[in-house]
Parts: structure tokens; C-alpha cells; sequence
């Protein structure tokens, strides 16, 4: 009878749903709710968003306590992790760069990062933090950039802005075409004011410059005297007969005028 007893036991909790949280990097937790994630350096375990959590002590509410944080690697490190936080609709407020304290290789311990208005865009408070977010191990221990995923979904973050360039690559482009300007600018006065630039000669560019337009000159004007340009030719308006007649018709008018002339 207990044997039967313990295999319907058995047999409920495998087919009865255990409600445990599972929650990858880079998607949403709620608050209140714990969850594990194993990165490639660390191990950040049964950590949680306490928001007036009942059985919790209230010293600890509006932060996130790890019932154990540890170094996975094989050389000390600072505890370091990135975590988005999401209002109700699921949007970035704020973004907790953590980068602290120290762990040797293999070492685990207990930890707790308070969370404060600092870490929140102007308008949110920590009433507003609805859900939290594992984004990265912050392996590089950046401190700042806060307000860097305001407004995006967590799907979103780290993703291109339809091709646009960031501000980084923005200020580098204004940076180079700022050089070049400044470079051209000196290549110019020095050419046009200065004997900077010669040849191997030693001769100044421009005075080739010069000679070289002289003779391009004289070339083109001894071509013209060789093989001077032909005047138009007169487009014809009227055909040869019709230039007879007329002709014909001019010299006997001044004929008969004559003539009358003659008996006035």
C-alpha cells in the first residue's frame, strides 16, 4: 500500500506543472519573482527584484538580492553585470551598469545591488520598475550609461536604428572632414601665396604653370597663321535664277532712269 501511495506521489509531481522561473539573458522578469543565470564568468543565482515582497526584510526593498553571486573563471574578478529596467509597458527606464568589489576564481558569496533614483530616467522612480532584465555580463566594467535604452523595448536594445550612424561615428566623421578641411585650406594659401611647392628642379610650380600656358598660347596662335580658319560661308537664301532675275531686273531699272534722265 505505500509502495502504490508513493508511486501516485511520484506520478503527480511529473505530470503536475512546477511553477519555477526560467528566464534567459535579455528577457524580462517581473519583479518579486527569482531566477538563475549562468554566463560564461559568472554565476548570478536565485537573484530577485524585491518590491515590498512579503517575508522579505523591508531593508532590502527596492533592490536586487543574489543569494549568490560566483566568479566561474579561473583568475579574480570584480562583480560586474548589466540590468535594464522596464516599466509596466515593458519600456527601458534605466540601466544599472554594476562593476564592484571582487571575487577570487571559484569564489561565491552573497550579494545586493540597491537600486536609487539615479539609475532612472528624469521622469520614473522606482515605483515605476515593473520588470528587470539581465542584458550582458558587463565584462568591461562600464559604470555609466544609464539612460542609453530609454524608451526601447528589450528586444531592441543593441540593435541598429534603421542603418543610422551613432553619435560616436557621427562626432569621428565631423572630426576627419574637419582635418581635411583644415589641410586643404594650408594646401591652398601655401600654393597660391608661397614658393612652398617645387619641383625636383627646385623652380616653383606656378612659374611652370605659367610657361606652360605661354607656350600652350603660342602653339595656338602659330597654328592660326599656318592654318587660319576659313570664314563662314554664307547660307544661301535663294537660288541661283532667282539671283539672276533679280540682277537683271536691277539693271534695267537704272537703265530707264538713266534714260529718263537724259530727256528731262
Amino acid at each position: 500500500m505505500k509502495k502504490i501511495s508513493l508511486l501516485i506521489i511520484v506520478l503527480l509531481m511529473t505530470f503536475i506543472p512546477v511553477n519555477a522561473a526560467n528566464y534567459e539573458m535579455r528577457e524580462l522578469i517581473p519583479i518579486n519573482i527569482e531566477n538563475t543565470i549562468v554566463t560564461n564568468n559568472f554565476s548570478y543565482k536565485s537573484f530577485v527584484y524585491v518590491d515590498n515582497k512579503e517575508g522579505v526584510d523591508k531593508s532590502k526593498n527596492h533592490s536586487i538580492v543574489f543569494r549568490g553571486i560566483k566568479n566561474l573563471s579561473d583568475e579574480a574578478k570584480p562583480i560586474t553585470i548589466s540590468i535594464g529596467l522596464f516599466n509596466s509597458e515593458k519600456r527601458n527606464i534605466g540601466t544599472i551598469n554594476y562593476c564592484a568589489d571582487s571575487l577570487q576564481s571559484k569564489e561565491e558569496k552573497d550579494y545586493e545591488i540597491k537600486v536609487t533614483k539615479d539609475y532612472l530616467a528624469k521622469e520614473n522612480t522606482v515605483n515605476d520598475i515593473k520588470y528587470i532584465a539581465v542584458l550582458s555580463e558587463n565584462i568591461n566594467c562600464r559604470k555609466d550609461g544609464e539612460l542609453d535604452y530609454v524608451g526601447q523595448k528589450v528586444e531592441d536594445i543593441g540593435m541598429k536604428k534603421n542603418n543610422t550612424l551613432s553619435t560616436d561615428a557621427t562626432f569621428l566623421l565631423k572630426v576627419f572632414g574637419a582635418v581635411f578641411g583644415v589641410i586643404f585650406l594650408i594646401f591652398l594659401y601655401e600654393f597660391v601665396f608661397t614658393s612652398y611647392y617645387t619641383n625636383f628642379d627646385g623652380k616653383d610650380i606656378r612659374t611652370d604653370y605659367k610657361k606652360y600656358n605661354k607656350e600652350l598660347k603660342a602653339r595656338r596662335e602659330f597654328e592660326e597663321r599656318i592654318h587660319p580658319t576659313p570664314p563662314p560661308v554664307k547660307k544661301k537664301t535663294k537660288t541661283d535664277e532667282v539671283l539672276k532675275q533679280e540682277a537683271e531686273a536691277a539693271k534695267e531699272g537704272r537703265d530707264e532712269t538713266e534714260l529718263h534722265n537724259m530727256y528731262k
